[in-house]
């Protein structure tokens, strides 16, 4: 992730120049598009984890993974590549995709941090109108291979999602800092940092995970609540203090299901419910759920039970649908 660098002429916001005024005893500043290679004695690897390389490049200025000198974006796109480090990837501008055969297509946003695997085959890529910044180090050893093991960092979840803030990016820093100095003994400076930066990233990661939770289970509530209309989605995202299409995105990582198709789901377990236990008429279930067309409520029914309503009697069919629905949350988006 290091080829095809040329330089650019401006540092984007996270990497901020230092002020003339109190010049740093090592320079803090990352180059616009730059990559280094850190040297390695023998003796480094009892330190658990050794800083391979760290790189920054600016939008525009590298071709996507797998890329070499006369490949094209189309080639680089569909080949990808494995590496024998992990690499640690940020993206403090721009976005575009992930993929890697365990996590399937992965957004990239702004902010974003990807975690490559050793051995594990990858390719990403910014979208053709606009670009990302990118910084990176690369590493290996003992200590991350533990966390690894340990569950911390999954091959299955290499996107993460600390946050923005100093406690994230300085470490960063930092470390570029330490690696333009040069110093000899930079090896156990770079492993603390980097492993500061890794703990950093998870404790944030945990923290925005815990409070998408939340978003997700309220949002949930809503919806098994109001089973008898459609929900005005929007509204929906709205009053949780998001925006739809977080919320969508969100809703869709965690479920496996969109909103509607959740919401639809909901619906349709109760109409089995009220045809299979309480003698209602195919009509009476269908506006009990929402549906004001008795014959579209019966295709589609069809359509996502194998059963027709009609067929479903209470003296014959014993109920089947979930009994978890319990409404947790009065707020009415009908």
């Amino acid at each position: 992730m290091s080829s095809s660098v040329r330089k650019a002429s401006s540092l984007p916001a996270p990497w901020s120049r230092p002020t003339a005024a109190t010049p740093p005893v090592r320079s803090r500043q990352v180059p616009p598009s730059s990559a280094r290679y850190v040297p390695a004695a023998p003796q480094d690897e009892s330190w658990g984890l050794l800083i391979t390389e760290a790189g920054y490049v600016k939008a525009g200025t590298r071709k996507p993974s797998g890329a070499g000198p006369g490949d094209t974006l189309a080639t680089a796109i569909q080949a990808g590549r494995k590496l024998p480090e992990y690499q640690l990837h940020y993206f403090p501008a721009g976005g575009g995709t992930f993929e890697s055969e365990p996590s399937g297509r992965c957004e990239i946003q702004a902010g974003d941090f990807c975690l490559v695997f050793p051995e594990v085959w990858h390719r990403y890529v910014p979208p053709r109108d606009g670009g990302w910044d990118e910084a990176w180090v690369g590493f290996h050893g003992p200590h991350i291979d533990q966390l690894v093991r340990q569950g911390s960092f999954s091959p299955l979840r290499p996107v993460l999602r600390p946050g923005f803030g100093p406690e994230i990016v300085e470490p960063f820093r930092d470390i570029f800092a330490e690696i333009q100095a040069g110093s000899p003994q930079a090896t156990p400076v770079l492993a603390a940092q980097t492993m500061l930066l890794l703990a950093r990233i998870l404790a944030g990661h945990k923290q925005q995970d815990q409070g998408t939770d939340r978003i997700i289970q309220a949002a949930k509530s809503i919806l098994r609540t109001n089973l008898d209309c459609d929900i005005d989605l929007h509204a929906l995202a709205g009053s949780l203090n998001t925006s739809y299409t977080w919320l969508r995105r969100s809703f869709r990582l965690s479920t496996g299901l969109t909103l509607h198709q959740y919401h639809l789901q909901l619906r349709i377990e109760k109409a089995w419910q009220l045809l299979a236990t309480s003698g209602c008429t195919v009509r009476e279930a269908a506006e009990q759920t929402g549906f004001n067309d008795e014959f579209y409520f019966s295709r589609l029914f069809k359509l996502k039970t194998g059963r027709s309503p009609e067929s479903l009697k209470p003296a014959r069919v014993a109920r089947s649908a979930p009994t978890n629905l319990n409404p947790v949350n009065t707020m009415a988006f009908c």
